[in-house]
Order: structure tokens, then C-alpha cells, then sequence
């Protein structure tokens, strides 16, 4: 009986503690004057990265009064509602927990201040699970992230720029080729190819391995149980288990099934990396130190030189966190590149007028040039760049961005919700509270973008005249509020290396193929093919880190010669 009543006690212990933090952090929201919305869980706990996904559909069955918590928490709400909710609530809007206050915004103005301050507002703790094989420069804060951006940054140079331009023409050729050979011209495996398109220039121009499209990362090394492509893939789709895994080497030879499957994943990557390293070296000691344009070896060599030169050694990187900086890079210069272009196609197959304008552009800029020279073709590609700026406002990769803060009561810009004055005005964060940037929510603001949800890349091109020439159209700058690759001093520095990529790529196929959308089903009519792509394309959500298509197997495409 006694057991019975301390473990009651502690229990109402327990309880009247959370009711009191959930009174402060209320008392604490209040002050900003923002909507608020209580949730029973943390968002950012460990607790619900496992378990939320599952409870979600289930939670989304109550009614929206009950539930509306729960859609702010999904890390996929502001890709699946697009705008509505900040439009019911605000720009500006805090979930008040027992731990803390979350702070959710698509404010432009909110974005661009958070974003510029990177030593106020810091990455958060959740960034620490693509440490799996060492820090790097998306994951550190201060004067690491400092350290980790002055070495990384030489990596991402006009001569890699070539070296990707070079390399996307040449894949994209073969995959060009694959597909006009395919039985009526029906591609399946859209999504799985432009992975493999994406993966095989990052191998050539980041770290100096060329692959063949029909091979290449699809077939183990020797040495290998699995394939550089299953490796990566395997961990970058199960990213959290991933992270659990990582943490406890012990558990290992208790895995089962898929959790063994990426345990393997998890070394053998480990392993291609340790590769990498040690034959970049070889091959830098072989040339005598002579400078090599990609990526990994320019980090070994910033890196070794910072050492060389006597500097301290906290300003070079380490093996680890080479390798680290090794993973980000295939994270960000992959999967995020690869379904942009996955996207793209699927979009261009369901707008014909859009394949049109696009392709008038790449007969004006290539001609019969069979290999363009990447100084004089990529700058004329202004409406290729502009088909990306819209596929990444559509299915931009990263949905939400979280923030930390670095100290109490920061000051947040915001834009005024009085009707009568547009001037943006500032609020104090209250103590004890994170923030999710909305991205997503941003690109769909019909006051940024007329028609948010017409799928239109021309609103990213102005002319002068109706009768001007292609060369005098202009590709406007990115607006307030357009942040697929962030904003301020931590923009993503493969920036270009992802845009040189894309226009490579898209020139080389459509100058060739045109496509349109096919269905499952043999002898499906037009509209049901249609109906069916876009329906593949918007069933999409995040599958691990970045947001992919739920079934990729399921987008059919018709690929006719010009």
C-alpha cells in the first residue's frame, strides 16, 4: 500500500509540474499577442521524431477543434495545408507546451530577420542526427560553424561549376538514350533515374569518380555488400532509426530485418567514405599536391594546408569531420537535386505549353551544338532557372526549417497585422522558445505570389517588350520570402552546383524527347494519365529528411523523340 502511494504521489508530482511549466509558458505567449494553440506534446522531443508519424493519420480523424495542434507539430502540416492555416491564424502563431513554446511563422519579414541573425538564432539540437559520421558545416553554430565554412567554402568554385556542367551533359545523355529505347516510350522510373543522374554527377565533380548510368553506384564496389546508391539511400530514407542506431553500437548484432538492413547501410556508407579519403590522398600525393577541381579534394587539401602552414590545428577539419562534411554534401547535393528534377519532368509532361517555352529557349541558346560550352550556354538558360525557382516554390525540399535561440528575449521582426499600416514591427520571443520557419507556407502567400497555386515559371522572367529577344529577357531576382536554399550568412553554398546541375540536365534531355503524361494502365485515356501524374507528384510528404514522392513507382511518362 505504501509502494501504491508514492508512486501516486509522484505521479501528482509530475503532473502539477507540467500544468505549472504549460501555466509560465502560457503566461509567457500571452505577451506577444499572438494566436496561440496548446499541444500535449513537444514537437521537437525525441519522443514524437519516432512516434508522430504514426499517430498522425490517426489524430487527423478527430475533429479539427481537438486536433488542430497536431497538425502544427507534423513537420509536413505546412507542405500539406500550403497557406491556410497562417491564413485562419496569422502569419505569426505559438504552440504553448509543457516543455516549451514553439513559435510558427510564414512571415517574410519574420524569415529574412531569423535567417540573417545566425548567431542569434542557431541551429537546434534536432541537427545533431546528421552528425551520424561526424559534425559538419549544416549542423555546428559560433565560430565551428565558422571554422567549417572557411574550409568547406573553396569546394563550391567556377571550376567545379564546369566540372558539373560537364558531367550533367554527359549523364543526361545516357539517360536521354535509356529512355527513347524503352518499349512505346513509357518511363516507370523517372524518380529512380534522376537519382542516379544526380548521385553520378556528385560522385564525377564532387569527389572524382566517374560511373556509368547503367552501372555505376547501382552495382557494390568491390569490397561491398551494397551499392554506394542503397548505402546512401538506405540511411538518408531512414534517417532517425539511423540516428538511434549510430547511438547504440551494441544493439547491432540484435537487429532484425530492416533495422539490420541499416545497420549494414550505415558501415558500408561509412566505409565508401573512408575510401574517398584515403585514395584522395593517394592520387594528391601521386600529382605531387597539383590542384584537382572537386570537391573532396579541396577539403583534404584546405584542410591539410591549414596544417602545413603551421596554423592552429582548431582550423583544420579532422578525418571525421571531413567525412561529415563528406555525408551533408551527398544529402544536400543528391536527393534534394534529384526530386527537383523528378518534379520538373512530371510537370513539364502536365503543362505542354510550359515544355514549349522552356523548349524555345534551348533551341535559341544550344542550336546544334552537341556539347555547349557551360561559360557561354549556362548564363542564357534564364528560363531553365526560372522552371526551377517555380518546381522549388511547388516541392521545395525543405518544408520547415527549425531555429534555436541563442539568448532571452530576442527581438523578432514581424509584419504589422493592422490593415491600415503595412510597416513591419517587432515583438520580444518569449523565454524558452524555438521557432519553425514555414518555407513552404511562405511560397504559397498569394500577397507574394498572384495565383500561388498556378504552376507559372514565367512569373520568374520579365521582358522588356513583347517583341524583345530571348537574350533580353531578364530572370528576376529571388523575392522576400522565396528561401529554398535559405537565406543570409548560412545559404546553402552548393547553391550553384544544384542550379548548373538542373540546367544541364533539363537543356540536354528536352532538346531531344518531349514528354507527356502516361497512365498505369494500358489503353487509359489523356485525362486519366494526366489525373494520374498529378496525383503521384502531389502525393508527396517527408520521407526522411526532404520531401519525396510516396510512390514514385507510380508516375508513368510517355517520352516521344523531337
Amino acid at each position: 500500500m505504501a509502494f501504491l502511494k508514492l508512486i501516486l504521489l509522484a505521479i501528482v508530482l509530475y503532473t502539477c509540474r507540467e500544468l505549472y511549466n504549460l501555466y509560465i509558458n502560457y503566461s509567457n505567449a500571452r505577451k506577444t499577442g499572438l494566436k496561440i494553440v496548446f499541444s500535449p506534446l513537444d514537437p521537437h522531443s525525441l519522443l514524437w521524431q519516432i512516434g508522430g508519424p504514426a499517430m498522425i493519420p490517426l489524430l487527423k480523424k478527430l475533429p479539427r477543434s481537438m486536433t488542430r495542434w497536431c497538425r502544427l507539430v507534423d513537420m509536413g502540416w505546412s507542405w500539406q495545408s500550403d497557406d491556410d492555416g497562417y491564413r485562419e491564424l496569422g502569419l505569426n502563431i505559438i504552440l504553448v507546451c509543457t516543455r516549451r513554446n514553439v513559435l510558427f511563422s510564414s512571415d517574410p519579414e519574420s524569415i529574412l530577420w531569423i535567417l540573417q541573425k545566425r548567431k542569434d538564432f542557431i541551429k537546434p539540437e534536432v541537427y545533431e542526427s546528421l552528425n551520424i559520421y561526424g559534425r559538419n558545416v549544416d549542423t555546428v553554430n559560433g565560430e565551428e560553424w565558422a571554422r567549417h565554412r572557411k574550409l568547406t567554402a573553396p569546394c563550391f568554385n567556377e571550376r567545379v561549376s564546369g566540372f558539373v556542367w560537364d558531367e550533367s551533359i554527359r549523364q543526361a545523355n545516357t539517360m536521354r538514350d535509356h529512355w527513347l529505347s524503352l518499349p512505346a516510350g513509357r518511363l516507370s522510373n523517372l524518380v529512380e533515374d534522376t537519382r542516379i543522374v544526380a548521385l553520378h554527377v556528385l560522385s564525377a565533380a564532387g569527389f572524382g569518380v566517374s560511373l556509368d548510368f547503367h552501372k555505376g553506384a547501382r552495382e557494390p564496389a568491390q569490397g561491398h555488400s551494397m551499392s554506394h546508391r542503397d548505402a546512401l539511400m538506405t540511411v538518408l530514407d531512414n534517417i532517425i532509426p539511423a540516428v538511434i542506431i549510430s547511438e547504440m553500437p551494441w544493439a547491432k548484432p540484435l537487429l532484425l530485418g530492416t533495422m539490420k538492413r541499416l545497420s549494414v547501410a550505415l558501415s558500408e556508407f561509412r566505409q565508401y567514405m573512408d575510401e574517398m579519403v584515403v585514395q584522395e590522398r593517394r592520387n594528391m600525393a601521386k600529382e605531387g599536391g597539383g590542384s584537382k577541381a572537386n570537391l573532396i579534394s579541396t577539403l583534404i587539401r584546405t584542410s591539410d594546408d591549414a596544417k602545413a602552414e603551421g596554423v592552429n590545428s582548431a582550423v583544420r577539419l579532422t578525418d571525421d569531420e571531413i567525412k561529415g562534411n563528406i555525408f551533408i554534401f551527398n544529402l544536400a547535393g543528391h536527393d534534394t537535386t534529384a526530386n527537383t528534377l523528378a518534379y520538373a519532368f512530371a510537370m513539364l509532361a502536365l503543362y505542354p505549353e510550359i515544355q514549349d517555352w522552356i523548349m524555345e529557349e534551348i533551341t535559341t541558346v544550344l542550336g546544334s551544338e552537341s556539347h555547349p560550352e557551360y561559360e557561354k550556354a549556362y548564363p542564357r538558360l534564364k528560363r531553365i532557372q526560372a522552371l526551377m525557382y517555380e518546381t522549388l516554390r511547388f516541392y521545395g525540399p525543405v518544408p520547415t526549417i527549425p531555429r534555436g535561440v541563442s539568448a532571452p528575449s530576442l527581438p523578432l521582426r514581424i509584419s504589422s497585422s493592422s490593415q491600415d499600416n503595412n510597416d513591419p514591427s517587432t515583438l520580444i520571443i518569449p523565454p524558452n522558445t524555438s521557432i519553425q520557419m514555414s518555407l513552404h507556407a511562405c511560397h504559397m502567400n498569394p500577397t507574394l505570389y498572384p495565383s500561388p497555386k498556378l504552376f507559372n515559371p514565367s512569373r520568374w522572367i520579365e521582358s522588356p517588350s513583347s517583341s524583345s529577344s530571348l537574350d533580353e529577357e531578364v530572370l528576376l531576382p529571388h523575392p522576400l520570402g522565396f528561401q529554398p536554399w535559405s537565406l543570409g550568412p548560412r545559404i546553402c553554398p552548393g547553391m550553384k552546383f544544384a542550379q548548373v546541375e538542373f540546367a544541364a540536365v533539363m537543356a540536354t534531355v528536352l532538346r531531344k524527347v518531349r514528354v507527356a503524361p502516361a497512365s498505369k494502365s494500358e489503353g487509359a485515356g489523356a485525362r486519366q494519365a494526366w489525373e494520374e501524374v498529378y496525383g503521384a507528384a502531389r502525393d508527396s510528404k517527408l520521407n526522411g529528411p526532404t520531401l519525396s514522392m510516396n510512390r514514385p513507382a507510380d508516375l508513368y511518362l510517355r517520352v516521344e523523340e523531337r
